[in-house]
């Protein structure tokens, strides 16, 4: 991404308010960048989060996506079992790509971690095999 730009090192580093030293790590995957530089990044130059984080998509977005609702409904009767507190994020969520992003980013890591059997709820052999 820094290449894109033709920025040196230094350059990308002061423009995301970052020492060298800590931007060289987060360039090279040995630290995550922080909210505020995934917000900057974001913002400042319009950067994917879905390309940034997943690398799925663009690298900046022409247009920002809308999260289309999906053609089929669900049912009131389904929907008065999911809480306030679900429905809330979910709001947010399509509301803020950087908290979409987040939020995606540990449900991977979750979801990464129960397939591969280390989540905390112990699994039958049944339920390994499916």
């Amino acid at each position: 991404m820094r290449n894109h730009f033709n920025y040196s090192l230094d350059e990308m580093a002061r423009k995301l308010g970052l020492s060298k030293s800590g931007y060289f790590k987060n360039e090279g995957g040995f630290n995550f960048p922080g909210l505020k530089t995934l917000d900057l990044l974001q913002r400042s130059y319009d950067i994917s989060m879905d390309w940034f984080l997943f690398g799925k998509g663009p690298m900046n977005y022409t247009q920002k996506p809308s999260i289309q609702p999906p053609e089929e409904k669900l049912e009131e009767s389904s929907l008065k079992d999911i809480s306030p507190e679900i429905l809330s994020l979910v709001e947010s969520m399509e509301q803020d790509p950087l908290l979409r992003a987040e939020m995606l980013v540990h449900y991977y890591k979750y979801r990464e971690k129960r397939e591969a059997g280390v989540s905390g709820k112990k699994t039958t052999p049944r339920e390994k095999s499916k």
